[in-house]
């Protein structure tokens, strides 16, 4: 009809002149509840797959300081700019998972502050009653992790009377000697034991988490809700499992130091 103009419903079925270009819906898409919901999911399948491949890379400081340290070569150096590229994209989704997170949960109570006569958290479990704590407990170890390994700030080694280096001047063969990082780091008890209850809290967030992911994106039904429920168990446990074997490995010596510390 000559004279009309076309509008784009707001996911709120708001209508908005403003909402007229695709900046605005997208915008409006992750204003919405759902919008975050399903971006909440997205993100959080794809942090589920970088902790899976992040384990695999860390199992190999069993096969010896040749195979992990080769290993970081690859990723640090080989390559390049791209490493740098995947850092700040996996930065940028973990930060959009937890901000989102946090909000959708503070728009929600907004939304009731009086509480339910009657509960729906009765039927719930541990893992979904806890979701915002666990993953602010996550988000705030990675930030630990990152200073920790990464950029080497938590922690140093003796490797000579009264001489104490950081885990960046470890070298073994010309290259950085991520092994002694690992093996110096996870041998410490109290470095540990933080990282076992951590890896125990990560499981308690995905054991909810995958399941939850799957609903939201519309793929979980009563013909595939056990199926999801298990793979959701099997993907938590599986992560949990291999980085209790890698700490608690490390710790009981069966990646030894290549040499001794003082």
């Amino acid at each position: 009809m000559a004279g009309s103009t076309s509008s784009v419903r707001h996911p709120k079925q708001r209508k908005d002149a403003a909402l007229t270009s695709a900046n605005s819906f997208a915008w409006a898409f992750f204003d919405s509840s759902v919008g975050a919901k399903i971006i909440i999911a997205l993100t959080g399948l794809g942090l589920v797959g970088f902790s899976v491949f992040h384990m695999i890379g860390n199992l190999k400081v069993f096969q010896g300081p040749d195979a992990i340290n080769g290993y970081a070569y690859f990723l640090t150096h080989s390559l390049g700019a791209l490493i740098w590229v995947a850092r700040v994209g996996l930065l940028t989704i973990f930060l959009l998972h937890l901000t989102l997170a946090i909000r959708l949960t503070r728009r929600s109570r907004r939304a009731r502050p009086v509480p339910y006569a009657y509960p729906g958290s009765v039927q719930a479990t541990v893992s979904s009653r806890t979701m915002i704590w666990s993953g602010i407990v996550v988000g705030l170890f990675v930030l630990f992790h990152l200073a920790h390994f990464t950029f080497a700030w938590i922690h140093t080694v003796e490797v000579a009377p009264d001489r104490f280096v950081s885990y960046a001047e470890l070298q073994h063969n010309g290259q950085h000697d991520v092994y002694s990082m690992v093996v110096f780091g996870l041998a410490t008890p109290w470095l540990a034991v933080l990282y076992i209850v951590v890896q125990v809290v990560l499981f308690v967030h995905l054991l909810h988490g995958v399941q939850s992911a799957f609903q939201t994106l519309g793929l979980k039904n009563n013909r595939f809700a056990s199926a999801i429920r298990l793979a959701g168990f099997a993907v938590a446990t599986l992560i949990l499992v291999g980085n209790l074997f890698i700490v608690i490995g490390v710790w009981a010596g069966l990646a030894p130091p290549l040499y001794k510390t003082v």
